[in-house]
């Protein structure tokens, strides 16, 4: 499926929050409590790419570079377009471009959250265990 990003601006927050939350909020009371105030503490526009498909937004992906590795923060997709390989495209150009300046890419993702297979299938490998969540990473 084709689909473009643009960044994020301030203004995306008004729909990203609840998105978010429609998403996550299920995931995470299966483990512990959500806090309402973490989206707003570290929602980051200049970090956030919005996902689109024929202008209409669909997701959303945050991503951080660090000296020794790349972190994925976060991606999101509407249930309506997830599995048909926007998610597998975003991070296999991730892949590529840890590839190119040798750094690995690590992401958090809760125990219970069935997107670590998706993480698993394209590579990504157990680093650590955490009470709610796992670290995964995508060495070189």
């Amino acid at each position: 499926m084709n689909f473009t990003q643009r960044t994020a601006v301030y203004q995306d927050k008004e729909w990203l929050e609840p998105f978010y939350e429609s998403l996550m909020r299920p995931y995470v009371e299966k483990t512990h409590e959500w806090d309402e105030t973490l989206f707003d503490k570290y929602f980051e526009p200049e970090k956030v790419s919005i996902i689109q498909v024929n202008g209409i937004d669909i997701g959303m992906f945050k991503v951080e570079y660090f000296e020794d590795y790349i972190y994925l923060a976060d991606i999101q997709i509407s249930e309506g377009y997830q599995g048909k390989g926007i998610g597998s495209t975003i991070i296999q150009t991730l892949i590529k471009k840890s590839q190119k300046t040798n750094l690995p890419i690590r992401l958090k993702v809760l125990k219970v959250n069935p997107a670590r297979h998706l993480y698993e299938k394209l590579g990504f490998q157990l680093s650590e265990e955490q009470n709610y969540s796992v670290v995964l990473e995508y060495k070189l």
